[in-house]
């Protein structure tokens, strides 16, 4: 008797995020609607504050979170060990290094950009915003490398060669950083059930065009590439946790310090473009360069320092 076929881990992945992307979207409407009761009846403003397309991609993003347990329990990861994920004895090496690696080359870029012109400091630096770079960084970092780095690159590599498993959530790594909600203003008297769904659906809106696309698609290219095989190469996400919060904070805090001093935003291509994706995405050729050299630096750290033999994670 023939048995039926597995569904395959890397198809309940997709199911996940189309549920995930589902139920964000039809809980929207009456967390949003429920801040504006809460201001009607003078309890807080705190939420009405907000506007639907901001509201909705919060709920996006925590449904993402929240069903991300059950969508392991049921695509069948009972240990991590199943992802091909072992105890670092060198965690906090990896950490900093990634750390130290990928703010330097950043800052690089950063220098460079002051140095020919393309950047200048603005005349107001509002260096509070520190305070919410350092925490976005740490917390964009876990959960991107956790999902990513973590459950969906060990999924691959259940029914996928290792190169074929890197570019594979290299690729979805690009496509998740345009997948945003449009932007679009909705009066609170014009929010309906339907709405989350209607705006999630019009993702492709908020896309860039043309060369800043091509740009912006090599930069999380690159660095997706280099995290994953940092991954692989050490069995652990630390060092890819460490290179992607660099990423972040350094990035986040030379756009809060510095502004372009061309015309249009894409004045200085290909050498240098405007940063995408609420910021985080660099463009031009010199930062794909400064992600390349990041690249190579890992390898040479992995290379050269002894890592001893880990044991499995339970």
């Amino acid at each position: 008797m023939i048995g039926r076929r597995q569904f395959p881990p890397y198809g309940k992945i997709f199911v996940y995020l189309a549920v995930a992307l589902t139920a964000g979207a039809l809980v929207a409407p009456p967390v949003f609607w429920a801040g504006q009761a809460l201001a009607s009846a003078g309890i807080t403003d705190w939420l009405a504050g907000f506007p639907f397309h901001r509201v909705l991609s919060r709920c996006l993003q925590v449904s993402a979170i929240v069903l991300l347990v059950p969508a392991i329990w049921w695509i069948g990861l009972r240990r991590p060990s199943d992802l091909y994920l072992r105890r670092n004895p060198l965690a906090l090496a990896d950490l900093i290094f990634g750390l130290i690696v990928s703010i330097a080359l950043v800052a690089a870029v950063a220098v460079l950009g002051l140095l020919v012109g393309w950047l200048q400091w603005r005349a107001d630096i509002a260096w509070s915003g520190l305070a919410r770079i350092i925490p976005t960084a740490a917390a964009v970092s876990v959960v991107e490398e956790t999902v990513l780095r973590g459950v969906i690159l060990g999924l691959c590599l259940w029914s996928l060669p290792r190169v074929a498993a890197i570019a594979a959530t290299t690729a979805l790594f690009v496509v998740v950083h345009f997948i945003k909600p449009a932007k679009t203003e909705i009066a609170p008297e014009a929010v309906r059930w339907s709405s989350g769904l209607a705006e999630a659906l019009r993702f492709t809106e908020t896309a860039p065009s043309g060369t800043l696309l091509m740009f912006g698609a090599a930069s999380l290219f690159v660095a997706g590439w280099i995290l994953a095989s940092a991954a692989l190469r050490t069995r652990s996400l630390w060092l890819p946790i460490g290179l992607h919060a660099g990423w972040v904070f350094a990035q986040q805090t030379s756009n809060l310090a510095l502004q372009t001093t061309s015309d249009g935003p894409g004045a200085w291509l290909p050498w240098i473009g405007p940063n995408l994706v609420s910021g985080a995405v660099p463009t031009g050729l010199f930062p794909v360069a400064a992600l390349v050299i990041t690249g190579l630096l890992v390898q040479l750290y992995l290379r050269h320092v002894f890592r001893p033999v880990a044991s499995p994670l339970a």
